[in-house]
């Protein structure tokens, strides 16, 4: 359980982490989108100050139209030239370009220009567009002048402003402080959070270990229960259990289907419950009348189980159990792999216990012999395959568990079977177990 601890923390640690980096990001990106709307707003209003010089009587002078009044309207875009305009262009109200005034060296203004162009604005409106070039910021600002009394614009502005270094650089500095501030605020928000989920997830572990205990304790009492009406020992539970457990982890399967190999190993003749003792306990060999009743133990395990959800899980071993691969088990005959293939693995295991195992009617066999007694119903009782695979498993495992008294039994099996039935990481298993 402690390592089933240590997972759960590491999967928290991990998506705490997880939601870190995807707030960082989002918030980060959105936080960023703001301050560039924020930067624009700052570097229009700026190209806006620096522009006025041509507002009001200067640009009405735009309507003259002659020498004198161009001259005029040449030295002030060059006075806009000068600070922080790399160039300055005029348009009539008709949006033919009357004049241009570019910094000396700066011809890329012009490719600036014509790259990122806008559609003349509405008479009341302006456009901008603010672009990171070149480790500079530049933008593009068309706006309408308007004349002394004049409703409709006299003509348009079009103008490429260079942000000065000091200005971009309070500008950078600003966007990362706040982006650093954003970033500090949710990792504290993190830090704080991980402390309180992981009281939050101990209770509920502590609460889930409760639960876990008792349905595992309601397992072994209908597994002792069971055993106790066959003139049995939860012993032979125990035992298969483990070896059913040994063939899931080889053959690869998820936990989910190890749960239910598991619980159906525990409760897979649950249904003997319902049979009679005359019959169920009878020492010599059944008459065929008494065999058929004694076959029910299957449907009646299965109307047992049906009635948790919990128990479900065991329905394939339990209604299964008793199918051969050549056809000829009961109830339903199925044969090869329409047969469970967590019912196949239980054949086996099953019958190699109660092989290996010593009863009131016979002494143990050794691990050479049942093997090959599965060998032999290979194809016919036992699926050859699996067999295959629990011939080379066979003699370790028993080596392990075979000799175990039954309180041994329970202190080995407990630990290995309780987290199978968390829903958690597939457990690895536990050390010195082959």
């Amino acid at each position: 359980m402690l390592s089933t601890r240590y997972s759960i923390y590491r999967q928290i640690l991990t998506r705490l982490l997880w939601g870190w980096f995807f707030l960082c990001i989002v918030l980060g990106a959105g936080i960023l989108w703001l301050e560039m709307q924020r930067v624009g707003k700052l570097v229009h209003q700026l190209a806006l100050t620096e522009s006025s010089v041509l507002s009001g009587e200067d640009a009405q002078s735009f309507l003259a139209g002659n020498a004198q009044s161009t001259a005029h309207l040449s030295r002030l875009a060059e006075q806009l030239v000068d600070k922080h305009f790399l160039m300055v262009e005029l348009f009539d109200r008709n949006k033919d370009m009357k004049l241009e005034v570019m910094r000396q060296g700066h011809a890329d203004a012009q490719h600036l220009i014509e790259a990122y162009r806008r559609q003349f604005p509405r008479p009341d409106g302006f456009s901008h567009d603010l672009h990171f070039m070149d480790g500079q910021l530049w933008m593009v600002i068309v706006m309408p002048l308007q004349g002394v009394g004049q409703i409709q614009p006299i003509g348009y502005f079009e103008g490429v402003y260079q942000v000065d270094q000091a200005t971009f650089n309070d500008i950078r500095r600003n966007v990362l402080r706040t982006l650093i501030l954003v970033g500090m605020g949710i990792s504290f928000t993190i830090l704080l959070m991980y402390p309180v989920v992981l009281a939050l997830i101990k209770g509920g572990m502590t609460l889930s270990a409760r639960l876990l205990q008792g349905n595992l304790e309601l397992l072994n009492v209908l597994g002792c229960a069971i055993a106790e009406r066959d003139s049995e020992t939860n012993s032979h539970n125990y035992r298969v259990c483990y070896y059913a457990l040994k063939m899931g982890e080889t053959l690869g399967l998820s936990g989910q289907a190890q749960r239910n190999l598991l619980a159906g190993a525990f409760l897979h003749d649950v249904g003997k419950i319902g049979i009679r003792d005359p019959i169920l306990l009878k020492p010599g060999k059944l008459t065929d009348e008494e065999f058929e009743i004694m076959k029910t133990h299957v449907s009646l395990g299965v109307a047992i189980i049906k009635k948790s959800s919990w128990l479900s899980g065991a329905r394939e071993v339990v209604e299964f159990h008793h199918e051969k691969y050549d056809g000829s088990g009961y109830l339903q005959g199925l044969k090869g792999d329409a047969i469970p293939l967590n019912a196949r693995i239980f054949a086996i295991v099953d019958v190699f216990d109660a092989l290996t195992s010593a009863r009131a009617y016979k002494g143990s066999w050794s691990v050479s012999d049942a093997i090959s007694v599965l060998e032999n119903g290979a194809g016919s009782h036992f699926d050859p395959k699996l067999v295959r695979v629990f011939a080379g498993l066979a003699a370790q495992l028993y080596e392990f568990i075979g000799e175990l008294e039954p309180n041994q039994l329970e202190a080995v099996m407990r630990p290995i079977i309780g987290p199978y039935f968390l829903t958690l990481p597939e457990p690895e298993g536990a050390a010195g177990q082959p």
